[in-house]
C-alpha cells in the first residue's frame, strides 16, 4: 500500500482554475476559501495551498482579476483551523527574504507549526512587471536569486545576527525575532532540471504537473532520479491534478464540454501573451504549459482527470504508484460539492487501488 498526503489548491483567484464563462464562477473571497479549507480539514486533508497572483487575464470571465494575497490569507486560515497544514506562496523577486522570514515566524505561532512555504522563482514578466518588481534575469539568474533568497531566510530563522553581502541581497547585522520553532516545509514547482536541482537542494518537496499521464510519470520519476543523485532520500514529490468528477464518466465529460463551450479565449490569449514575453521562455517549463493550454483553446489543463469517482481513483492511483509520488494536490471546478467527491468516494477508491491517504484514516477512525 502506497501512502500519500492529500491537499487542495485553494481558489484564491475569481473563477478558480477553469478559464470559462460557463464554469462555476467562484468568488475570490476569504469567506469562500475559509469554507473550502474547513471542509478539507473536516475530511482529513493534509494541507491547503494558495497561489500568489498580482494581475488577472481579463476577458468576459475577468479571469483572476480579483485575487487574495497568499500569506495574509493563509495567516487568517491558520487561525480558523486547528489541524490542516496551511501553505502560502511568495515570489522571490517581490519579497525581501528578511520580510518573509519574520512573516513566517509569526504565522508559525498562529498555526502552531502548520505553515508551509511555496517559492516561485519566476512567473511572468507582466505579472510582476506592472509593479516594477520584475528582474530581467535569465533562467539561471532567477534560480541564483532564489538560492540566495532561501539561504538568507534560513539563516535568519536560525542565527541571532546575519551579515550577508551577496549578488542580490545585502544585510548588515540583521536581526529577526521571533523565530519559528522549526523551519517550515518549503516547496517549489520548478520543473526544468535546473529547477529540480534548486528545489532538491533547498526545499523539502516539489510540485509537479504533466501534459498527460505519461508526461506526469516521466516528470515525477525524473525528480526522484535527481533527488537520489543528490542524496535526498527524504525529498517529496506532489502531483498537481485538475479533476472534474461526475456520477458517471459520461456526465463528467459533459461537464467538461459545457465548460469548454464557454472557454474565455480572450483571457487565454492574454495569458499566452504574458508568458510568451519571457526572454527565457525556452527554459521556463511552467510558462510553456500555460501557453500550450492557451493555444489549444482549452478551459483547463489538458491533463485533467475526468470521470466517475472510480475512474478518477484508478487514474490517480496509476500515476501515484508509477510516478512514486508522495502527495496529491487537487483542483476541482466546485470547491465544495466536487471537493466532497474527492474527499470521500475518491479517497475510498484510492485505497481499493493501493493508495492510502490520511483522509481515509481520519474518516475511519485511524
Amino acid at each position: 500500500m502506497t501512502s500519500v498526503e492529500l491537499g487542495v489548491f485553494l481558489p484564491v483567484g475569481n473563477g478558480g482554475w477553469i478559464t470559462s464563462t460557463t464554469s462555476p464562477q467562484l468568488p475570490a473571497t476569504y469567506e469562500y476559501n475559509k469554507a473550502v479549507t474547513l471542509l478539507a480539514e473536516d475530511m482529513g486533508f493534509d494541507f491547503a495551498l494558495s497561489m500568489a497572483k498580482w494581475r488577472g487575464y481579463g476577458g468576459p470571465s475577468q479571469h483572476w482579476d480579483v485575487t487574495l494575497e497568499s500569506l495574509t490569507a493563509m495567516s487568517g486560515l491558520a487561525e480558523a483551523t486547528s489541524r490542516i497544514g496551511v501553505w502560502g506562496t511568495v515570489h522571490t523577486m517581490i519579497f525581501h527574504p528578511a520580510v518573509v522570514a519574520k512573516m513566517v515566524a509569526v504565522i508559525d505561532q498562529i498555526s502552531g507549526g502548520r505553515f508551509g512555504l511555496n517559492l516561485v522563482a519566476g512567473s511572468n514578466p507582466v505579472d510582476q512587471g506592472q509593479m516594477g518588481l520584475w528582474r530581467d534575469l535569465d533562467h539561471e539568474g532567477r534560480y541564483a536569486l532564489a538560492e540566495e533568497w532561501i539561504t538568507v531566510a534560513k539563516r535568519l530563522w536560525s542565527e541571532d545576527r546575519v551579515d550577508h553581502d551577496g549578488r542580490f541581497f545585502n544585510l548588515t547585522d540583521c536581526m529577526s525575532n521571533p523565530k519559528p520553532k522549526k523551519a517550515p516545509p518549503i516547496i517549489c514547482a520548478g520543473a526544468s532540471d535546473r529547477g529540480f536541482r534548486f528545489t532538491i537542494q533547498n526545499c523539502t518537496g516539489s510540485f509537479l504537473l504533466g501534459s498527460n499521464r505519461d508526461d506526469f510519470v516521466k516528470t515525477a520519476l525524473r525528480a526522484k532520479e535527481l533527488s537520489a543523485e543528490m542524496g535526498r532520500d527524504d525529498f517529496k514529490t506532489y502531483g498537481l491534478f485538475t479533476i472534474v468528477p461526475g456520477e458517471t464518466d459520461r456526465q463528467a465529460q459533459e461537464r467538461v464540454d459545457y465548460f469548454n463551450s464557454g472557454v474565455d479565449v480572450e483571457a487565454l490569449d492574454n495569458q499566452t501573451r504574458e508568458y510568451s514575453s519571457d526572454p527565457s521562455l525556452k527554459q521556463n517549463t511552467m510558462a510553456n504549459r500555460f501557453i500550450a493550454q492557451g493555444e489549444s483553446r482549452n478551459s483547463m489543463s489538458p491533463a485533467a482527470i475526468i470521470g466517475s469517482p472510480e475512474t478518477i481513483a484508478r487514474k490517480l492511483a496509476d500515476i501515484v504508484i508509477n510516478g512514486k509520488l508522495d502527495g496529491i494536490t487537487v483542483i476541482v471546478p466546485d470547491f465544495i460539492d466536487d471537493l466532497k467527491t474527492i474527499g470521500i468516494p475518491v479517497v475510498e477508491g484510492l485505497r481499493e487501488f493501493g493508495v492510502q491517504t490520511n483522509a481515509y484514516q481520519h474518516q475511519h477512525g485511524g
